[in-house]
């Protein structure tokens, strides 16, 4: 039996004018390292997950990920770098288009995880409930409840 090839398409596009700092959120550190480098990490540790799709505003931007977080880092699983759309949307389109164009010829089904890079608190159990939950029913929105402050 084939294995369900799974890809992350984790979307870093996004330039954080709402947050008014110059920094896109993204990219603003925690404990020394990029907010995205622990999204990232979250996905590269899943044993569920086979590849990574990074989606970046830019070129710049590429080249700025790919040595400042990914080579430093070595994450194995990102299998590009490429660049997103003016909304979110057309970021998952092409993310998207980036699985379809790389899918295994041995992958006999596969399924995508869509994710936000500012959103680094994703866990194993979030990951194979997703999973589980897209296997059952051909799709999947994953939510938390929200807390009252």
């Amino acid at each position: 039996m084939k294995k369900t090839f799974c890809t992350a398409i984790v979307l870093a596009a996004g330039s954080g004018k709402r947050m008014g700092t110059k920094i896109a959120k993204q990219y603003l550190e925690i404990d020394g390292k990029p907010l995205l480098y622990y999204t990232l990490l979250a996905f590269e540790r899943s044993l569920r997950i086979d590849k990574i799709i990074l989606t970046v505003g830019s070129e710049e931007q590429i080249s700025y990920c790919q040595e400042t977080i990914l080579r430093p880092y070595g994450f194995q699983k990102v299998a590009s770098v490429i660049t997103g759309g003016k909304e979110r949307y057309d970021s998952v389109w092409m993310g998207l288009k980036a699985v379809k164009d790389d899918l295994p010829k041995e992958a006999a089904e596969g399924i995508v995880f869509i994710h936000d890079g500012a959103r680094p608190f994703v866990t194993e159990e979030l990951i194979q409930r997703g999973l589980d939950c897209a296997k059952e029913y051909q799709a999947c929105a994953a939510g938390v409840p929200s807390k009252d402050t």
